[in-house]
């Protein structure tokens, strides 16, 4: 295989179904909550969740609606602003588990360690997506030990603490209903389970290969549709515990 000659994977009209209908779901179903209940910190947190998956589904998808197929061509604002969500939408998926069902003993003494990282891990991200060389050979003494510094340690947070501890989170939260009046809530937990887990796995180990392996290819869209449905498990799973279990007339503490 010639891997210099592998094409480049395309923004495909697949892509843009699944990620604008993802973000359409997550925010009707965030808004949703957040109207039945304003002052939920539950409701509250996935709504900013549900947010931060409209701007990265939704940028992408706005500009393929427009014509543009090749995502390194996106404006660099773009790619900025996509890429410091993600960030966030790293720490909301976290904040989200610590607080549901109910809130876990970690956030209770956490203090203003969620602020100052929603407050941080923005500017970092943006600084070193705007600013990274546009080769190897441009990158700067002061550019490389930003990255070692700031950029790696969020790397490995974000991508890798960060969800372990919040599968961890959900899986206590799932064991410790069981022998409680919440037990109810088991079926809406073991689908968060199931789309974070499974949904993950593949988007993170399986997807990225395929783009190089096979890219483009009738594989590849359908390993996006499969994400795409697991994805939508976590939004669903939350919508049938506040709607169909009122899970926020629980006290959240």
């Amino acid at each position: 295989m010639d891997l210099g000659n592998i094409p480049a994977p395309t923004f495909t009209a697949v892509d843009g179904i699944t990620q604008g209908s993802a973000a359409v779901v997550y925010l009707a179903i965030g808004v949703g909550a957040w109207l039945r209940s304003p002052g939920d910190v539950r409701a509250r947190v996935f709504l900013a969740f549900s947010l931060s998956n409209l701007i990265v589904f939704g940028i992408p998808t706005y500009w393929w609606v427009h014509g543009l197929t090749d995502p390194t061509k996106l404006p660099a604002v773009a790619t900025v602003v996509i890429t410091a969500t993600l960030g966030v939408g790293a720490l909301l998926l976290f904040h989200f588990t610590q607080v549901f069902p109910r809130r876990r003993p970690w956030i209770k003494q956490s203090g203003v360690q969620m602020e100052i990282a929603y407050g941080l891990v923005p500017v970092v991200i943006a600084a070193l997506v705007w600013y990274v060389p546009p080769s190897l050979d441009k990158i700067t003494t002061g550019y490389l030990l930003g990255f070692i510094v700031f950029g790696f340690p969020l790397l490995v947070l974000l991508g890798l603490v960060l969800p372990v501890t919040a599968i961890v989170s959900l899986l206590r939260s799932h064991r410790e209903i069981q022998e409680s009046p919440l037990v109810y809530l088991k079926s809406p937990l073991e689908m968060i389970l199931l789309s974070q887990i499974a949904g993950g796995t593949l988007a993170i180990l399986f997807a990225p290969v395929l783009a190089v392996l096979a890219p483009n290819s009738a594989v590849q869209s359908t390993l996006t549709i499969i994400i795409w449905v697991l994805g939508l498990m976590t939004p669903v799973a939350y919508a049938l515990a506040v709607f169909k279990f009122n899970v926020l007339a629980i006290d959240p503490d």
